[in-house]
């Protein structure tokens, strides 16, 4: 497995929700079945392997390792129910921080290339500016009380963290980020 793909699987599971049980008493009392800092060993797993490939990552794993400590205790609902929404925007800082200091990383590294890959350095450059106003939207609407804003923000994380997650996936066999190079299809022997 691939770095990118170690840091994307690790993210569905960051990302992804699977509350249990479905019926709590207390409602408040549901835990995630896809446990964040489960994920997050696997993003670190993978930040380690793109630090191997080139100096330019070697931040990555301690961002990771730093946004892995946060989730252990945000996992427990009876820690994480007493935070507000700006008490959760605050904890969701370490993520926002390790994905788009990633972003412009693989970005930068893909301009930096001769010749330069566009796509990466392109796709991902938005990313950038996508993760950057993930950092301010909630400040924006909550502490500026802007309600309307709040459900477009939290949309906005949902699209923005998926195309990380898909742009990953979607690069994760270059070799200058890691990963094993093109795919060879060949035809089966005797044909």
């Amino acid at each position: 497995m691939s770095p990118l793909q170690k840091i994307a699987m690790g993210l569905v599971i960051i990302v992804g929700r699977a509350v249990f049980p479905p019926d709590a008493s207390p409602d408040w009392e549901v835990y995630d079945a896809l446990p964040d800092p489960l994920g997050w060993m696997l993003v670190i797993a993978g930040a380690v392997g793109l630090a191997r490939t080139d100096p330019a990552f070697g931040p990555l794993p301690w961002l990771a390792g730093l946004a892995g400590l946060v989730s252990v205790p945000m996992w427990f609902p009876q820690l994480n129910h007493h935070l507000d929404a700006s008490g959760e925007w605050f904890a969701s800082l370490p993520q926002l921080t390790f994905c788009l200091v990633l972003a412009l990383a693989v970005g930068r590294a893909g301009a930096d290339l001769e010749p330069a890959d566009d796509y990466v350095a392109k796709r991902f450059g938005l990313l950038v500016w996508g993760f950057a106003l993930l950092a301010v939207l909630p400040v924006v609407a909550l502490g500026g009380e802007v309600t309307w804003l709040e459900d477009p923000t939290q949309l906005f994380s949902v699209l923005v963290n998926v195309a990380l997650v898909y742009l990953l996936f979607r690069v994760h066999r270059r070799e200058w980020l890691g990963g094993p190079g093109p795919l060879e299809i060949g035809l089966p022997s005797g044909s």
